[in-house]
């Protein structure tokens, strides 16, 4: 008997149910009521969004070299990146394997060392009981402990590590705090006490200490501050474990200004590092100053062999120092290289791409006599003689945050983009099967692309069609043509004349030429409209010039019945809130409409031609609460406003809504949604349902654990159920695939004075339905009593009194045949 059952309620007479239970199973839910005789009705529960795949956030920038464990694998931290985009703390293999060990402290400091005990130990930047940060250990299979916290006055906020001095304590320098607010240096002890030893401040003893402390050949502890000194650029000092400070140098302008890097201890017993800017060419520079206070300027970056080093320097086992810059080099991406103490460089690795390219981390040299670092995108290896090898990705490579709604495919599957991750970490294109396995087909390189923001359209050929926000020969986004085999070739980029930074869905005409909008740029600097053939060929057909609209953004463009374009902008117009527009093949345009912000403001979502020949679309903020309308529009211009978002049913729609097979609307707000009568519950997002005469209806509201702020427009499946994405949120942070299963469900029962029931449910406008009644749930439905059949109403609803309700209970649902 081929039903799906959706839900199910029992009602019986007598005493009150202790709580209420619901049970889901790919739609199937049963609810316990018990009704008394005064009227009583429910609500339904929301819909449950079935996620069907997580994308990771990347871990973030590393900023500290790796330090090696007694295990023999390497250890990192990360500022900011992980789910929460708060940091991390990782783990890689020599031989690559990449572990997240934390990812929910708050901003950990770059680089961690190992203790006596053989336990890794960092600091935060943040989190503590003042928020100032705090002192952790860690074990090798992640088990964290935080045993000290910063209080704002003994230190705040340090952004580099500690060191192990020869007393068995820890050391370390912060950017804030002290007792003059320009930073500390400071004393952590193995059991958890934190001594401020010196208050910088800002003149004399420096200020603003980013990097951290050097333990120096006597037992001193060297150190350098980014603020103060005789010309305010920062100092370098010595210290004694016990806090007495000297200034041993004061960076003038020619030598740059003192950063992060850290001092690292040469084989002669001096003091060697690195400045980001400074030297002849004003690129950074390698510097030596001796442990009583003479300073040397040892090599001048060019460009050529590099340009600002950002990392400490490493020594080598042939007594050179090994080192890292972000830029410079044969593509500008940044070096690796060595040099000797009386400053002969030799470069052995110029990066050739950004992803993999512009490291700001130091090097580690390892137990087996290679060095190990991490550059923007991956960790890789290097022999002494400059063999490099990538080990992992930093970054996702089945891509992260989808803007773009999907597409069905003409292989049944869905296909889609996501605005970063990938290889390049500049986006990917990515195909889903109805069970929810994803394959990433495809990385963009910023030369063929850069972010990705729109869902992509089908061609004739079978071939997908897309646009890139950035990237191109411009670096203002891109038209591509992508086919399933993973070949990619970019159509056209733009810059100038013919528009910026295109956020659309295209639109193919009956010809197959592709329309689409771009919000930026254009001969009025107000966005354009185009035109694009399957060979590239890019024609301005509109410039926007505020008067008839200006940043036409996100899902483009909608092709009528009547063969003309319609779509919208987010800003001019008569009243500034943006427009409707018609727009012939030709170029031709039409204002219908101007928005004045009572009926809505900043329409970037498009708009969707219904079944009834008017269209359809949001605004993202205007109406009675300034959160945003739903309107209708009819293709003269008459617009109606259909509904008012006000937080709780959802806040700023900003995509296009589709029509589903019931004749209802569905659409994604980015914010707002219910909150379960909770204030702290977040609210992140909302999928509801709207009938063309306004009945609207809130579906699903999304908490950061299912995802977080749908930006795209949602797709029907082949199997009638929704399919859409999240921008964020989820276990990975890097946002959702989930699907919807539409199911019709009972929202009331009452008693009727008569002792008879009242049922009202709702389900997709005019879809069919069956009625049930059974005094025991769980005997098979073909045993249930068939009540009525019937469809439900254009508003997707339906009402049947029950008149048989003198049996003291019984369980009722309601079921598509």
């Amino acid at each position: 008997m081929p039903e799906a059952v959706q839900f199910g309620a029992r009602v019986a007479s007598g005493k009150l149910p202790m709580k209420l239970n619901v049970r889901n199973c790919y739609g199937v839910a049963w609810v316990g009521l018990v009704v008394s005789s005064v009227l009583f009705g429910f609500r339904a529960p929301a819909l449950q969004p079935e996620t069907l795949f997580n994308f990771q956030v990347g871990l973030g920038t590393v900023m500290g070299s790796l330090v090696q464990g007694p295990d023999g694998n390497f250890y990192g931290t990360t500022t900011e990146g992980g789910p929460f985009r708060s940091g991390t703390v990782f783990r890689v293999t020599p031989a690559g394997a990449l572990t997240t060990l934390v990812s929910d402290q708050a901003n950990p400091a770059a680089g961690l060392i190992v203790g006596n005990d053989g336990l890794l130990y960092g600091m935060t930047a943040a989190g503590g009981a003042g928020g100032f940060g705090t002192v952790f250990k860690l074990t090798t299979s992640g088990v964290l402990t935080n045993f000290a916290v910063f209080t704002g006055v003994n230190a705040r906020s340090p952004l580099s590590g500690l060191v192990l001095a020869g007393d068995g304590n820890f050391y370390g320098a912060s950017q804030g705090g002290g007792a003059n607010g320009f930073g500390a240096v400071f004393r952590v002890t193995p059991g958890g006490i934190v001594t401020s030893l010196v208050s910088l401040n800002g003149t004399s003893l420096g200020g603003f200490a980013v990097a951290g402390l050097t333990l120096g050949p006597e037992g001193n502890l060297y150190g350098i501050t980014s603020f103060g000194g005789t010309e305010s650029r920062g100092t370098i000092f010595k210290m004694t474990p016990g806090g007495a400070l000297t200034t041993l140098h004061s960076f003038q302008a020619a030598e740059g200004s003192g950063r992060q890097a850290r001092l690292t201890l040469g084989p002669d017993q001096n003091l060697y590092g690195t400045s980001q800017d400074g030297g002849s060419s004003n690129l950074g520079t390698i510097f030596k100053i001796t442990t009583n206070g003479m300073y040397t300027t040892l090599v001048s970056f060019n460009g050529a062999n590099g340009a600002v080093p950002f990392a400490e320097l490493s020594r080598g086992a042939d007594g050179r120092l090994y080192g890292t810059t972000q830029q410079g080099g044969s593509a500008n991406v940044g070096t690796v290289f060595k040099v000797t103490t009386n400053g002969a460089l030799t470069t052995l690795v110029s990066f050739t791409s950004a992803a993999n390219g512009m490291p700001q981390a130091g090097l580690l040299l390892a137990s087996d006599g290679n060095f190990y670092g991490c550059s923007a995108g991956a960790v890789f290896k290097l022999t002494p003689a400059g063999a490099l090898t990538t080990l992992a990705s930093l970054y996702p490579l089945s891509g992260s945050v989808p803007q773009g709604g999907l597409i069905i495919g003409p292989d049944g599957n869905f296909y889609g983009t996501t605005r970063l991750g990938g290889a390049n970490d500049a986006g990917t294109i990515f195909r889903l099967s109805p069970d929810g396995s994803l394959t990433s087909l495809f990385s963009f390189n910023t030369t063929n692309g850069l972010a990705p923001q729109a869902g992509l359209a089908l061609g004739k050929g079978g071939n997908f069609y897309g646009t890139t926000v950035l990237g191109g020969a411009n670096g203002s986004g891109t038209v591509f043509r992508f086919s399933t085999n993973g070949t990619l070739a970019r159509l056209a980029s733009f810059g100038g004349t013919n528009g910026a930074n295109p956020q659309c869905q295209l639109v193919m005409d009956p010809n197959g030429n592709f329309y689409g909008t771009a919000p930026e740029a254009g001969s009025n600097f107000a966005g354009t409209v185009f035109r694009v053939t399957t060979n590239g060929a890019l024609t301005t057909l509109v410039s926007f010039n505020l008067a008839n609209g200006a940043s036409p953004q996100d899902d483009g463009l909608a092709l009528g019945k009547d063969g003309n374009l319609y779509g919208t902008t987010a800003d001019g117009g008569t009243n500034g809130f943006g427009t409707v527009f018609r727009m012939t093949p030709g170029g031709a345009l039409t204002s219908l409409f101007s928005f004045n912000s009572a009926n809505g403001s900043a329409p970037q979502g498009g708009l969707v031609q219904g079944q009834d020949g008017n269209f359809y679309g949001g605004a993202s903020f205007g109406g009675t609460a300034n959160q945003g309308t739903i309107f209708k529009l009819t293709t003269n211009g008459a617009l109606t406003t259909l509904f008012n978002f006000h937080l709780a049913d959802g806040q700023e729609p900003a995509s296009r809504l589709i029509q589903a097979n019931d004749g209802a609307l569905y659409g994604t707000t980015l914010f707002g949604g219910p909150t379960n009568g909770l204030p702290a519950s977040p609210s992140e997002g909302t999928v509801f349902r709207i009938t063309t005469n306004g009945a609207f209806t809130s579906l699903v509201s999304f908490q950061g654990t299912n995802g977080s702020n749908p930006l795209a427009s949602l797709v029907m499946g082949n199997d009638g159920n929704l399919y859409g994405t999240t921008s964020r949120g989820g276990p990975g942070g890097g946002g959702t695939i989930f699907r919807i299963v539409l199911t019709p469900h009972l929202t009331a029962i009452a008693r009727l004075p008569n002792g008879n029931f009242a049922l009202t449910g709702t389900g997709p406008s005019g879809s069919p339905f069956r009625l049930w009644a059974s005094v025991d749930p769980s005997r098979p439905i073909s045993s249930w009593t068939l009540l009525t059949t019937g469809a439900f109403a254009a508003a997707g609803t339906f009402s049947y009194t029950d008149a048989s309700a003198a049996i003291p209970a019984r369980f009722y649902r309601v079921s598509t045949p």
